[in-house]
């Protein structure tokens, strides 16, 4: 098997409908680019493992990008190069913008991310998300199965609270970190501040800005009639031409849930050394976020983010 080097580091109008009611405000808009994060460096096949979460299989790379003149290229139920970019964007932003409506959720999360030049093991996480103040508990059912997380912005001097799984959880009990901190950070590419589809929403954005800004240097597309976690979605895909562009990124993946207008399902893929070009997705996963059985307005209260609420069991340790 050969291998080669990388460089290191619903109907078939709903798209021509989407453009024709946001092409006026896009063009009008001024994208500002806001670049974030940190390249992961150089990867090579040997030390990466292999995702285990199944989620939908990344799809075909997107023909070249073209900056577009006048009205934009359509097919039935995909559209393509800049115009496909500034869609997304536009979605995402609107998402933002109506998900400030919705008081809380809850969901089970789903994440894996490369630490230290490492693919960790998929994680799946029980979270209760309150917008006001913004507050976050967190159950792992796989991964450090039995790690509990509490966060309210407004509270505890605005640390988190977290108590590891199984025997280290008995030991340690409830720590308190700083959320940016190393121990906090030690395990996690973001901290608990970036948790929920609205940071994640913004965290694309951040990038895709950019992207629309520049106009170049990468192939997208915008494709409808998908769905994720049976959920209608637009699938969006974006691969970058070279490192220069974006250092971070490779390839992008988005599920955008068509309620919501936000992502439900984003995979991001980075540069990597010496691998194999039939797998090259499965060795340069760098980022899996996923939310699934979404459900809105759960009505959760202070005794959902309290630390002492007798149905986690969280240990104190006397000082």
């Amino acid at each position: 098997m050969s291998r080669h080097r990388i460089v290191s580091t619903g109907a078939p109008n709903v798209l021509a409908l989407l453009v024709a009611c946001t092409a006026i405000t896009i063009a009008s808009t001024n994208f500002d680019p806001v670049n974030t994060g940190g390249s992961p460096g150089s990867l090579r096949a040997a030390s990466i493992t292999t995702a285990s979460v199944s989620l939908p299989p990344a799809p075909p790379l997107p023909e070249a990008a073209n900056v577009p003149t006048g009205r934009p290229a359509e097919s039935q139920s995909t559209l393509s190069g800049l115009w496909a970019m500034k869609l997304n964007t536009e979605m995402l932003q609107r998402g933002c913008l109506a998900f400030q409506q919705v008081s809380d959720y809850t969901s089970t999360m789903i994440k894996q991310e490369r630490i230290g030049g490492s693919l960790s093991e998929s994680q799946t996480i029980e979270l209760k998300l309150r917008h006001e103040p913004f507050s976050a508990y967190m159950n792992w059912q796989t991964g450090d199965a039995g790690r509990q997380l509490i966060y309210v912005a407004t509270e505890n001097d605005g640390n988190l609270l977290v108590q590891p799984g199984g025997i280290r959880g008995r030991l340690t009990g409830v720590l308190s970190l700083d959320p940016t901190g190393t121990l906090a950070m030690a395990e996690c590419r973001y901290p608990i501040t970036k948790v929920g589809l609205v940071a994640l929403a913004e965290t694309v954005l951040e990038h895709q800005l950019a992207d629309v800004k520049r106009g170049t240097g990468f192939r997208c597309e915008l494709r409808d009639n998908e769905s994720f976690d049976g959920r209608p979605c637009y699938l969006f895909v974006v691969e970058y031409d070279s490192q220069q562009v974006n250092d971070l990124y490779r390839k992008s993946v988005l599920y955008v849930d068509k309620e919501l207008s936000l992502p439900t399902c984003v995979k991001n893929y980075t540069w990597g050394t010496d691998v194999d070009p039939e797998h090259i997705d499965d060795e340069t996963l760098v980022e899996l976020y996923a939310y699934t059985n979404l459900k809105l307005e759960q009505r959760l209260e202070s005794i959902d983010f309290d630390p002492t609420n007798p149905a986690y069991k969280l240990r104190f340790k006397k000082r």
